[in-house]
């Protein structure tokens, strides 16, 4: 069980992801800078206040915007006396609009906020994450490439014979370059294994690990890839792989009204690489 301030600042992580991702693809701020703050602390006339979430955005030389939200992650219905708070905090911090974030408000808040014309109420909707669907069927997918086993045919003889060779000491040419033959294929299975998964649903299998098969096909001009002064026409790959599917949980789920939603996953672990932590974002 979440405790109120556990509540409330997970109200306010969601508002500030959301107004965050407002400003970065605001068209009118694409030149702009922009600054949001948690938990601001501003003085004025000796007296203290501290303001949720604080945006400045600094709009051209001695035009600079400030707004200010307050969360209030309640069961209870938010009442008048917040709202009379934050429009003296609205006089304070000289702010352009307030707005108040909560679950519900008393019918003397929405009177209230009226006389406000700098404030405006938003409904936040906090859904249970055990119960929340992930949006658009979202999950992670990791391709490894496992095994490539490659075959060559040197040009002007048949595809019955192939060419044997040691990895580790042949002698590659590719386009007048000598090159490391063991890299070159390692990184045509990586981009053959790449291609060959945009055709797997992944949003049909469970999560876990699924091994898949592919087999590419190069074809060379005379003199463009030499092994050991052999000129090879044709070179197959038969590619082995391994999709990583991981279907991540809700952790938190809010939608403010007029402002837009966030769903907050726990983190995603593939096999290799840097853990990701995932929000997904609408307005």
């Amino acid at each position: 069980m979440a405790t109120p301030t556990e509540k409330g600042n997970a109200l306010e992580a969601a508002v500030a992801t959301i107004e965050s991702y407002i400003l970065e693809t605001s068209p009118a701020l694409r030149e702009k800078t922009f600054v949001i703050e948690s938990k601001k602390i501003v003085i004025v006339d000796g007296v203290r206040h501290e303001i949720d979430i604080y945006v400045t955005i600094d709009l051209a030389a001695g035009y600079r915007s400030v707004y200010i939200f307050e969360c209030k992650n309640w069961q209870d219905p938010v009442g008048k006396n917040e709202v009379i708070v934050l429009s003296e905090k609205i006089d304070a911090t000289q702010a352009q609009h307030g707005y108040l974030i909560g679950k519900s408000f008393t019918k003397d808040a929405q009177a209230q906020a009226l006389k406000d014309r700098r404030m405006t109420l938003s409904t936040a909707t906090e859904h249970d994450p055990a119960t929340a669907p992930l949006p658009y069927g979202f999950h992670g997918v990791q391709v490894e490439a496992e095994l490539a086993e490659a075959k060559f045919h040197v040009r002007g003889r048949t595809h019955s014979e192939l060419v044997t060779l040691d990895l580790c000491t042949v002698n590659a040419t590719l386009l007048g370059e000598v090159i490391d033959l063991r890299h070159y294929l390692a990184k045509w299975a990586e981009d053959a294994s790449s291609s060959d998964v945009l055709s797997f649903r992944s949003d049909r299998f469970p999560e876990g690990t699924h091994v898949r098969a592919v087999e590419s096909r190069r074809e060379f001009a005379v003199g463009e890839l030499l092994l050991d002064d052999r000129d090879i026409e044709v070179a197959e790959n038969s590619v082995r792989y391994k999709v990583h599917i991981v279907r991540p949980s809700v952790v938190s789920y809010f939608e403010v009204e007029s402002r837009g939603r966030v769903v907050s996953l726990t983190p995603i672990h593939l096999p290799s690489g840097p853990e990701m932590r995932v929000k997904l974002i609408s307005h």
